[in-house]
């Protein structure tokens, strides 16, 4: 594999590889949303309907006709929340309104506002829509798995076709649901100034996330899903979300299980942190007097491209949620490791050559250790100990390995760890080592196994081929992914081990297997620095 095909966004996740009741205005969300979560919309929400699903179906947006896709039904483009434009940008989502007439549903929407791989604006800002995957043939309630991309909070969108949901959805017999958060500036600048009504600073794209939670308990039974049975699962920004909404408030009981791919669950900033980044968005943009004003009144691309910075799995956002004290009180994973978190099955992982992608293409030893002690300051020798050059075919595997042990293998362990001190229910633990491509398994790659989706990654601008080898390791993670979410226990061949002490952990390779003691020396080494940060 190689690329993915990506019309209009660049995403982080570059691959190598029946009738319809009657509609009625109003009622809706429920008692217990809070002001702030609605954000005072300006017309009340169409009624929910039931019975199973077919082409049409009144949700609390309006009457949306989809358009059958293989064995599912799929729904595209589905508004979620109001328009974010005007008086709505920078606040928390309303809710969308009840549409006078029958909603297309045929077709994706836009992205949200962001720069793609050659710095092009794209997208709009009427972007808060979800897309559903419901199986076609009638069945009892289905469990539900709701997609956060990633693109570290700042690209990617649920209409790049690595995440068409349709073959996820055959294959468990489960309702797929992806959604659009705002993103970057648009969607988590922490400015004191635009404070909600709670306080609630920034997190307008957490906020976003949980408004698409809601409308999934609102309206999911309609597309024969089960509101009592939500999965949330993401990877890279999307992991990172995920995981943070554990310790979200307003997402309790929106969810009952979790699934992280490639994320974290700490290096949350602060308000004041938020801030300093927002001041330097409103000195780009050349903003004085009043700057909700004039953060109101700048252009979508002006504000995208305002302090604007790269994201990948060797650096870090700008943006994300904030620990605000209102949307999200606390680091998330000592909310979880304390137990004051959702409570529930958990699984996280990562994959065995994250930054590969990423790396220098050649390093010298030489080159190796300057860059070490760059990046690794007065903990460099240390590091550089751990990890000799001389120890791996070349220096580059050396900086490879030590940059996806201290990224994310390392702490998804300490994660499941956390999560299993926290809370009785079950934590599984995943290691995704198949050699998909020359540079062995690097971050992202995991994402065309899961949604089955190989025809969207291009190969010399042609969709890729799967191997058997492929196929087969698909429908294995599929297969535990899958009933993961309908029970929480994802059991397979070899048995998907629960996390205890041994740190076990299921291997996504050819053959599948369980290993309790990957890496351990070298995340034995990194324990200590990131439990102190």
């Amino acid at each position: 594999m190689s690329s993915v095909r990506r019309p209009l966004l660049r995403i982080t996740t570059v691959l190598a590889l029946t009738a319809v009741g009657g509609v009625a205005c109003g009622g809706g969300g429920g008692a217990d949303d809070g002001p702030d979560a609605a954000g005072g919309g300006d017309a009340a929400p169409c009624a929910a309907g039931g019975g199973p699903v077919a082409e049409r179906v009144a949700t609390t947006s309006g009457v949306v006709r989809g358009a059958r896709a293989g064995a599912t039904w799929a729904f595209l483009g589905v508004p979620y929340a109001a328009p974010p434009v005007g008086e709505r940008r920078l606040a928390a989502p309303a809710p969308a309104p009840c549409a006078a007439g029958e909603l297309d549903a045929t077709r994706l929407g836009p992205a949200c506002p962001q720069l793609d791989e050659a710095g092009t604006f794209v997208g709009d800002e009427d972007c808060l829509q979800l897309n559903v995957w419901a199986p076609a043939a009638p069945a009892g309630p289905r469990p539900v798995m709701v997609w956060l991309h990633g693109g570290g909070n700042a690209v990617g969108s649920a209409v790049d076709p690595i995440y068409d949901g349709r073959r996820l959805a055959e294959a468990g017999d489960v309702v797929v649901v992806t959604l659009n958060y705002r993103l970057g500036q648009l969607g988590f600048l922490a400015e004191a100034a635009l404070a909600g009504p709670d306080g609630a600073i920034g997190n307008h794209g957490t906020l976003d996330q949980v408004a698409a939670l809601r409308w999934v308990r609102d309206n999911i039974a309609a597309f024969g899903g089960d509101a009592g049975n939500v999965t949330v699962f993401g990877e890279s920004a999307g992991g990172r979300n995920t995981c943070t909404l554990l310790a979200v408030p307003a997402a309790a009981g929106l969810f009952h299980r979790a699934l992280v791919q490639s994320g974290a669950c700490k290096f949350v900033d602060r308000v004041a942190e938020g801030q300093a980044v927002a001041d330097d968005v409103a000195a780009a943009l050349g903003c004085a007097g009043d700057r909700v004003a004039c953060l109101r009144a700048a252009t979508a691309e002006a504000l995208v491209r305002a302090n604007h910075h790269p994201v990948g799995a060797l650096a870090a956002s700008l943006y994300g949620p904030v620990i605000d004290g209102v949307v999200l009180a606390e680091q998330p994973e000592a909310a979880i490791a304390a137990g004051r978190h959702h409570a529930m099955p958990f699984a996280i992982g990562a994959n065995a050559d994250e930054t590969a992608r990423e790396a220098p293409a050649s390093l010298s030893a030489a080159q190796y250790e300057a860059l070490v002690r760059a990046q690794y300051g007065v903990i460099a020798d240390a590091v550089l100990a751990r990890y000799p050059a001389a120890a791996y075919p070349t220096p580059r595997a050396a900086y490879v390995r030590l940059t996806t042990d201290s990224r994310f293998v390392c702490p998804s362990r300490e994660i499941a760890a956390s999560a299993d001190q926290g809370q009785v229910e079950p934590v599984h633990r995943y290691f995704f080592a198949y050699r998909a491509t020359a540079l062995g398994a690097p971050h992202g790659i995991d994402v065309p196994f899961v949604f089955g989706t190989f025809d969207a990654v291009l190969v010399a601008g042609q969709p890729y081929q799967p191997t058997a080898a492929d196929l087969a390791l698909a429908a294995a993670i599929q297969g535990y992914w899958t009933r993961f979410a309908r029970t929480g226990s994802p059991g397979g061949t070899p048995a998907w081990p629960t996390y205890d002490g041994s740190a076990p952990a299921l291997v996504l390779d050819e053959p599948l297997t369980t290993a309790t003691a990957l890496r351990a020396a070298e995340c034995d080494f990194w324990r200590p620095y990131y439990r102190a940060l």
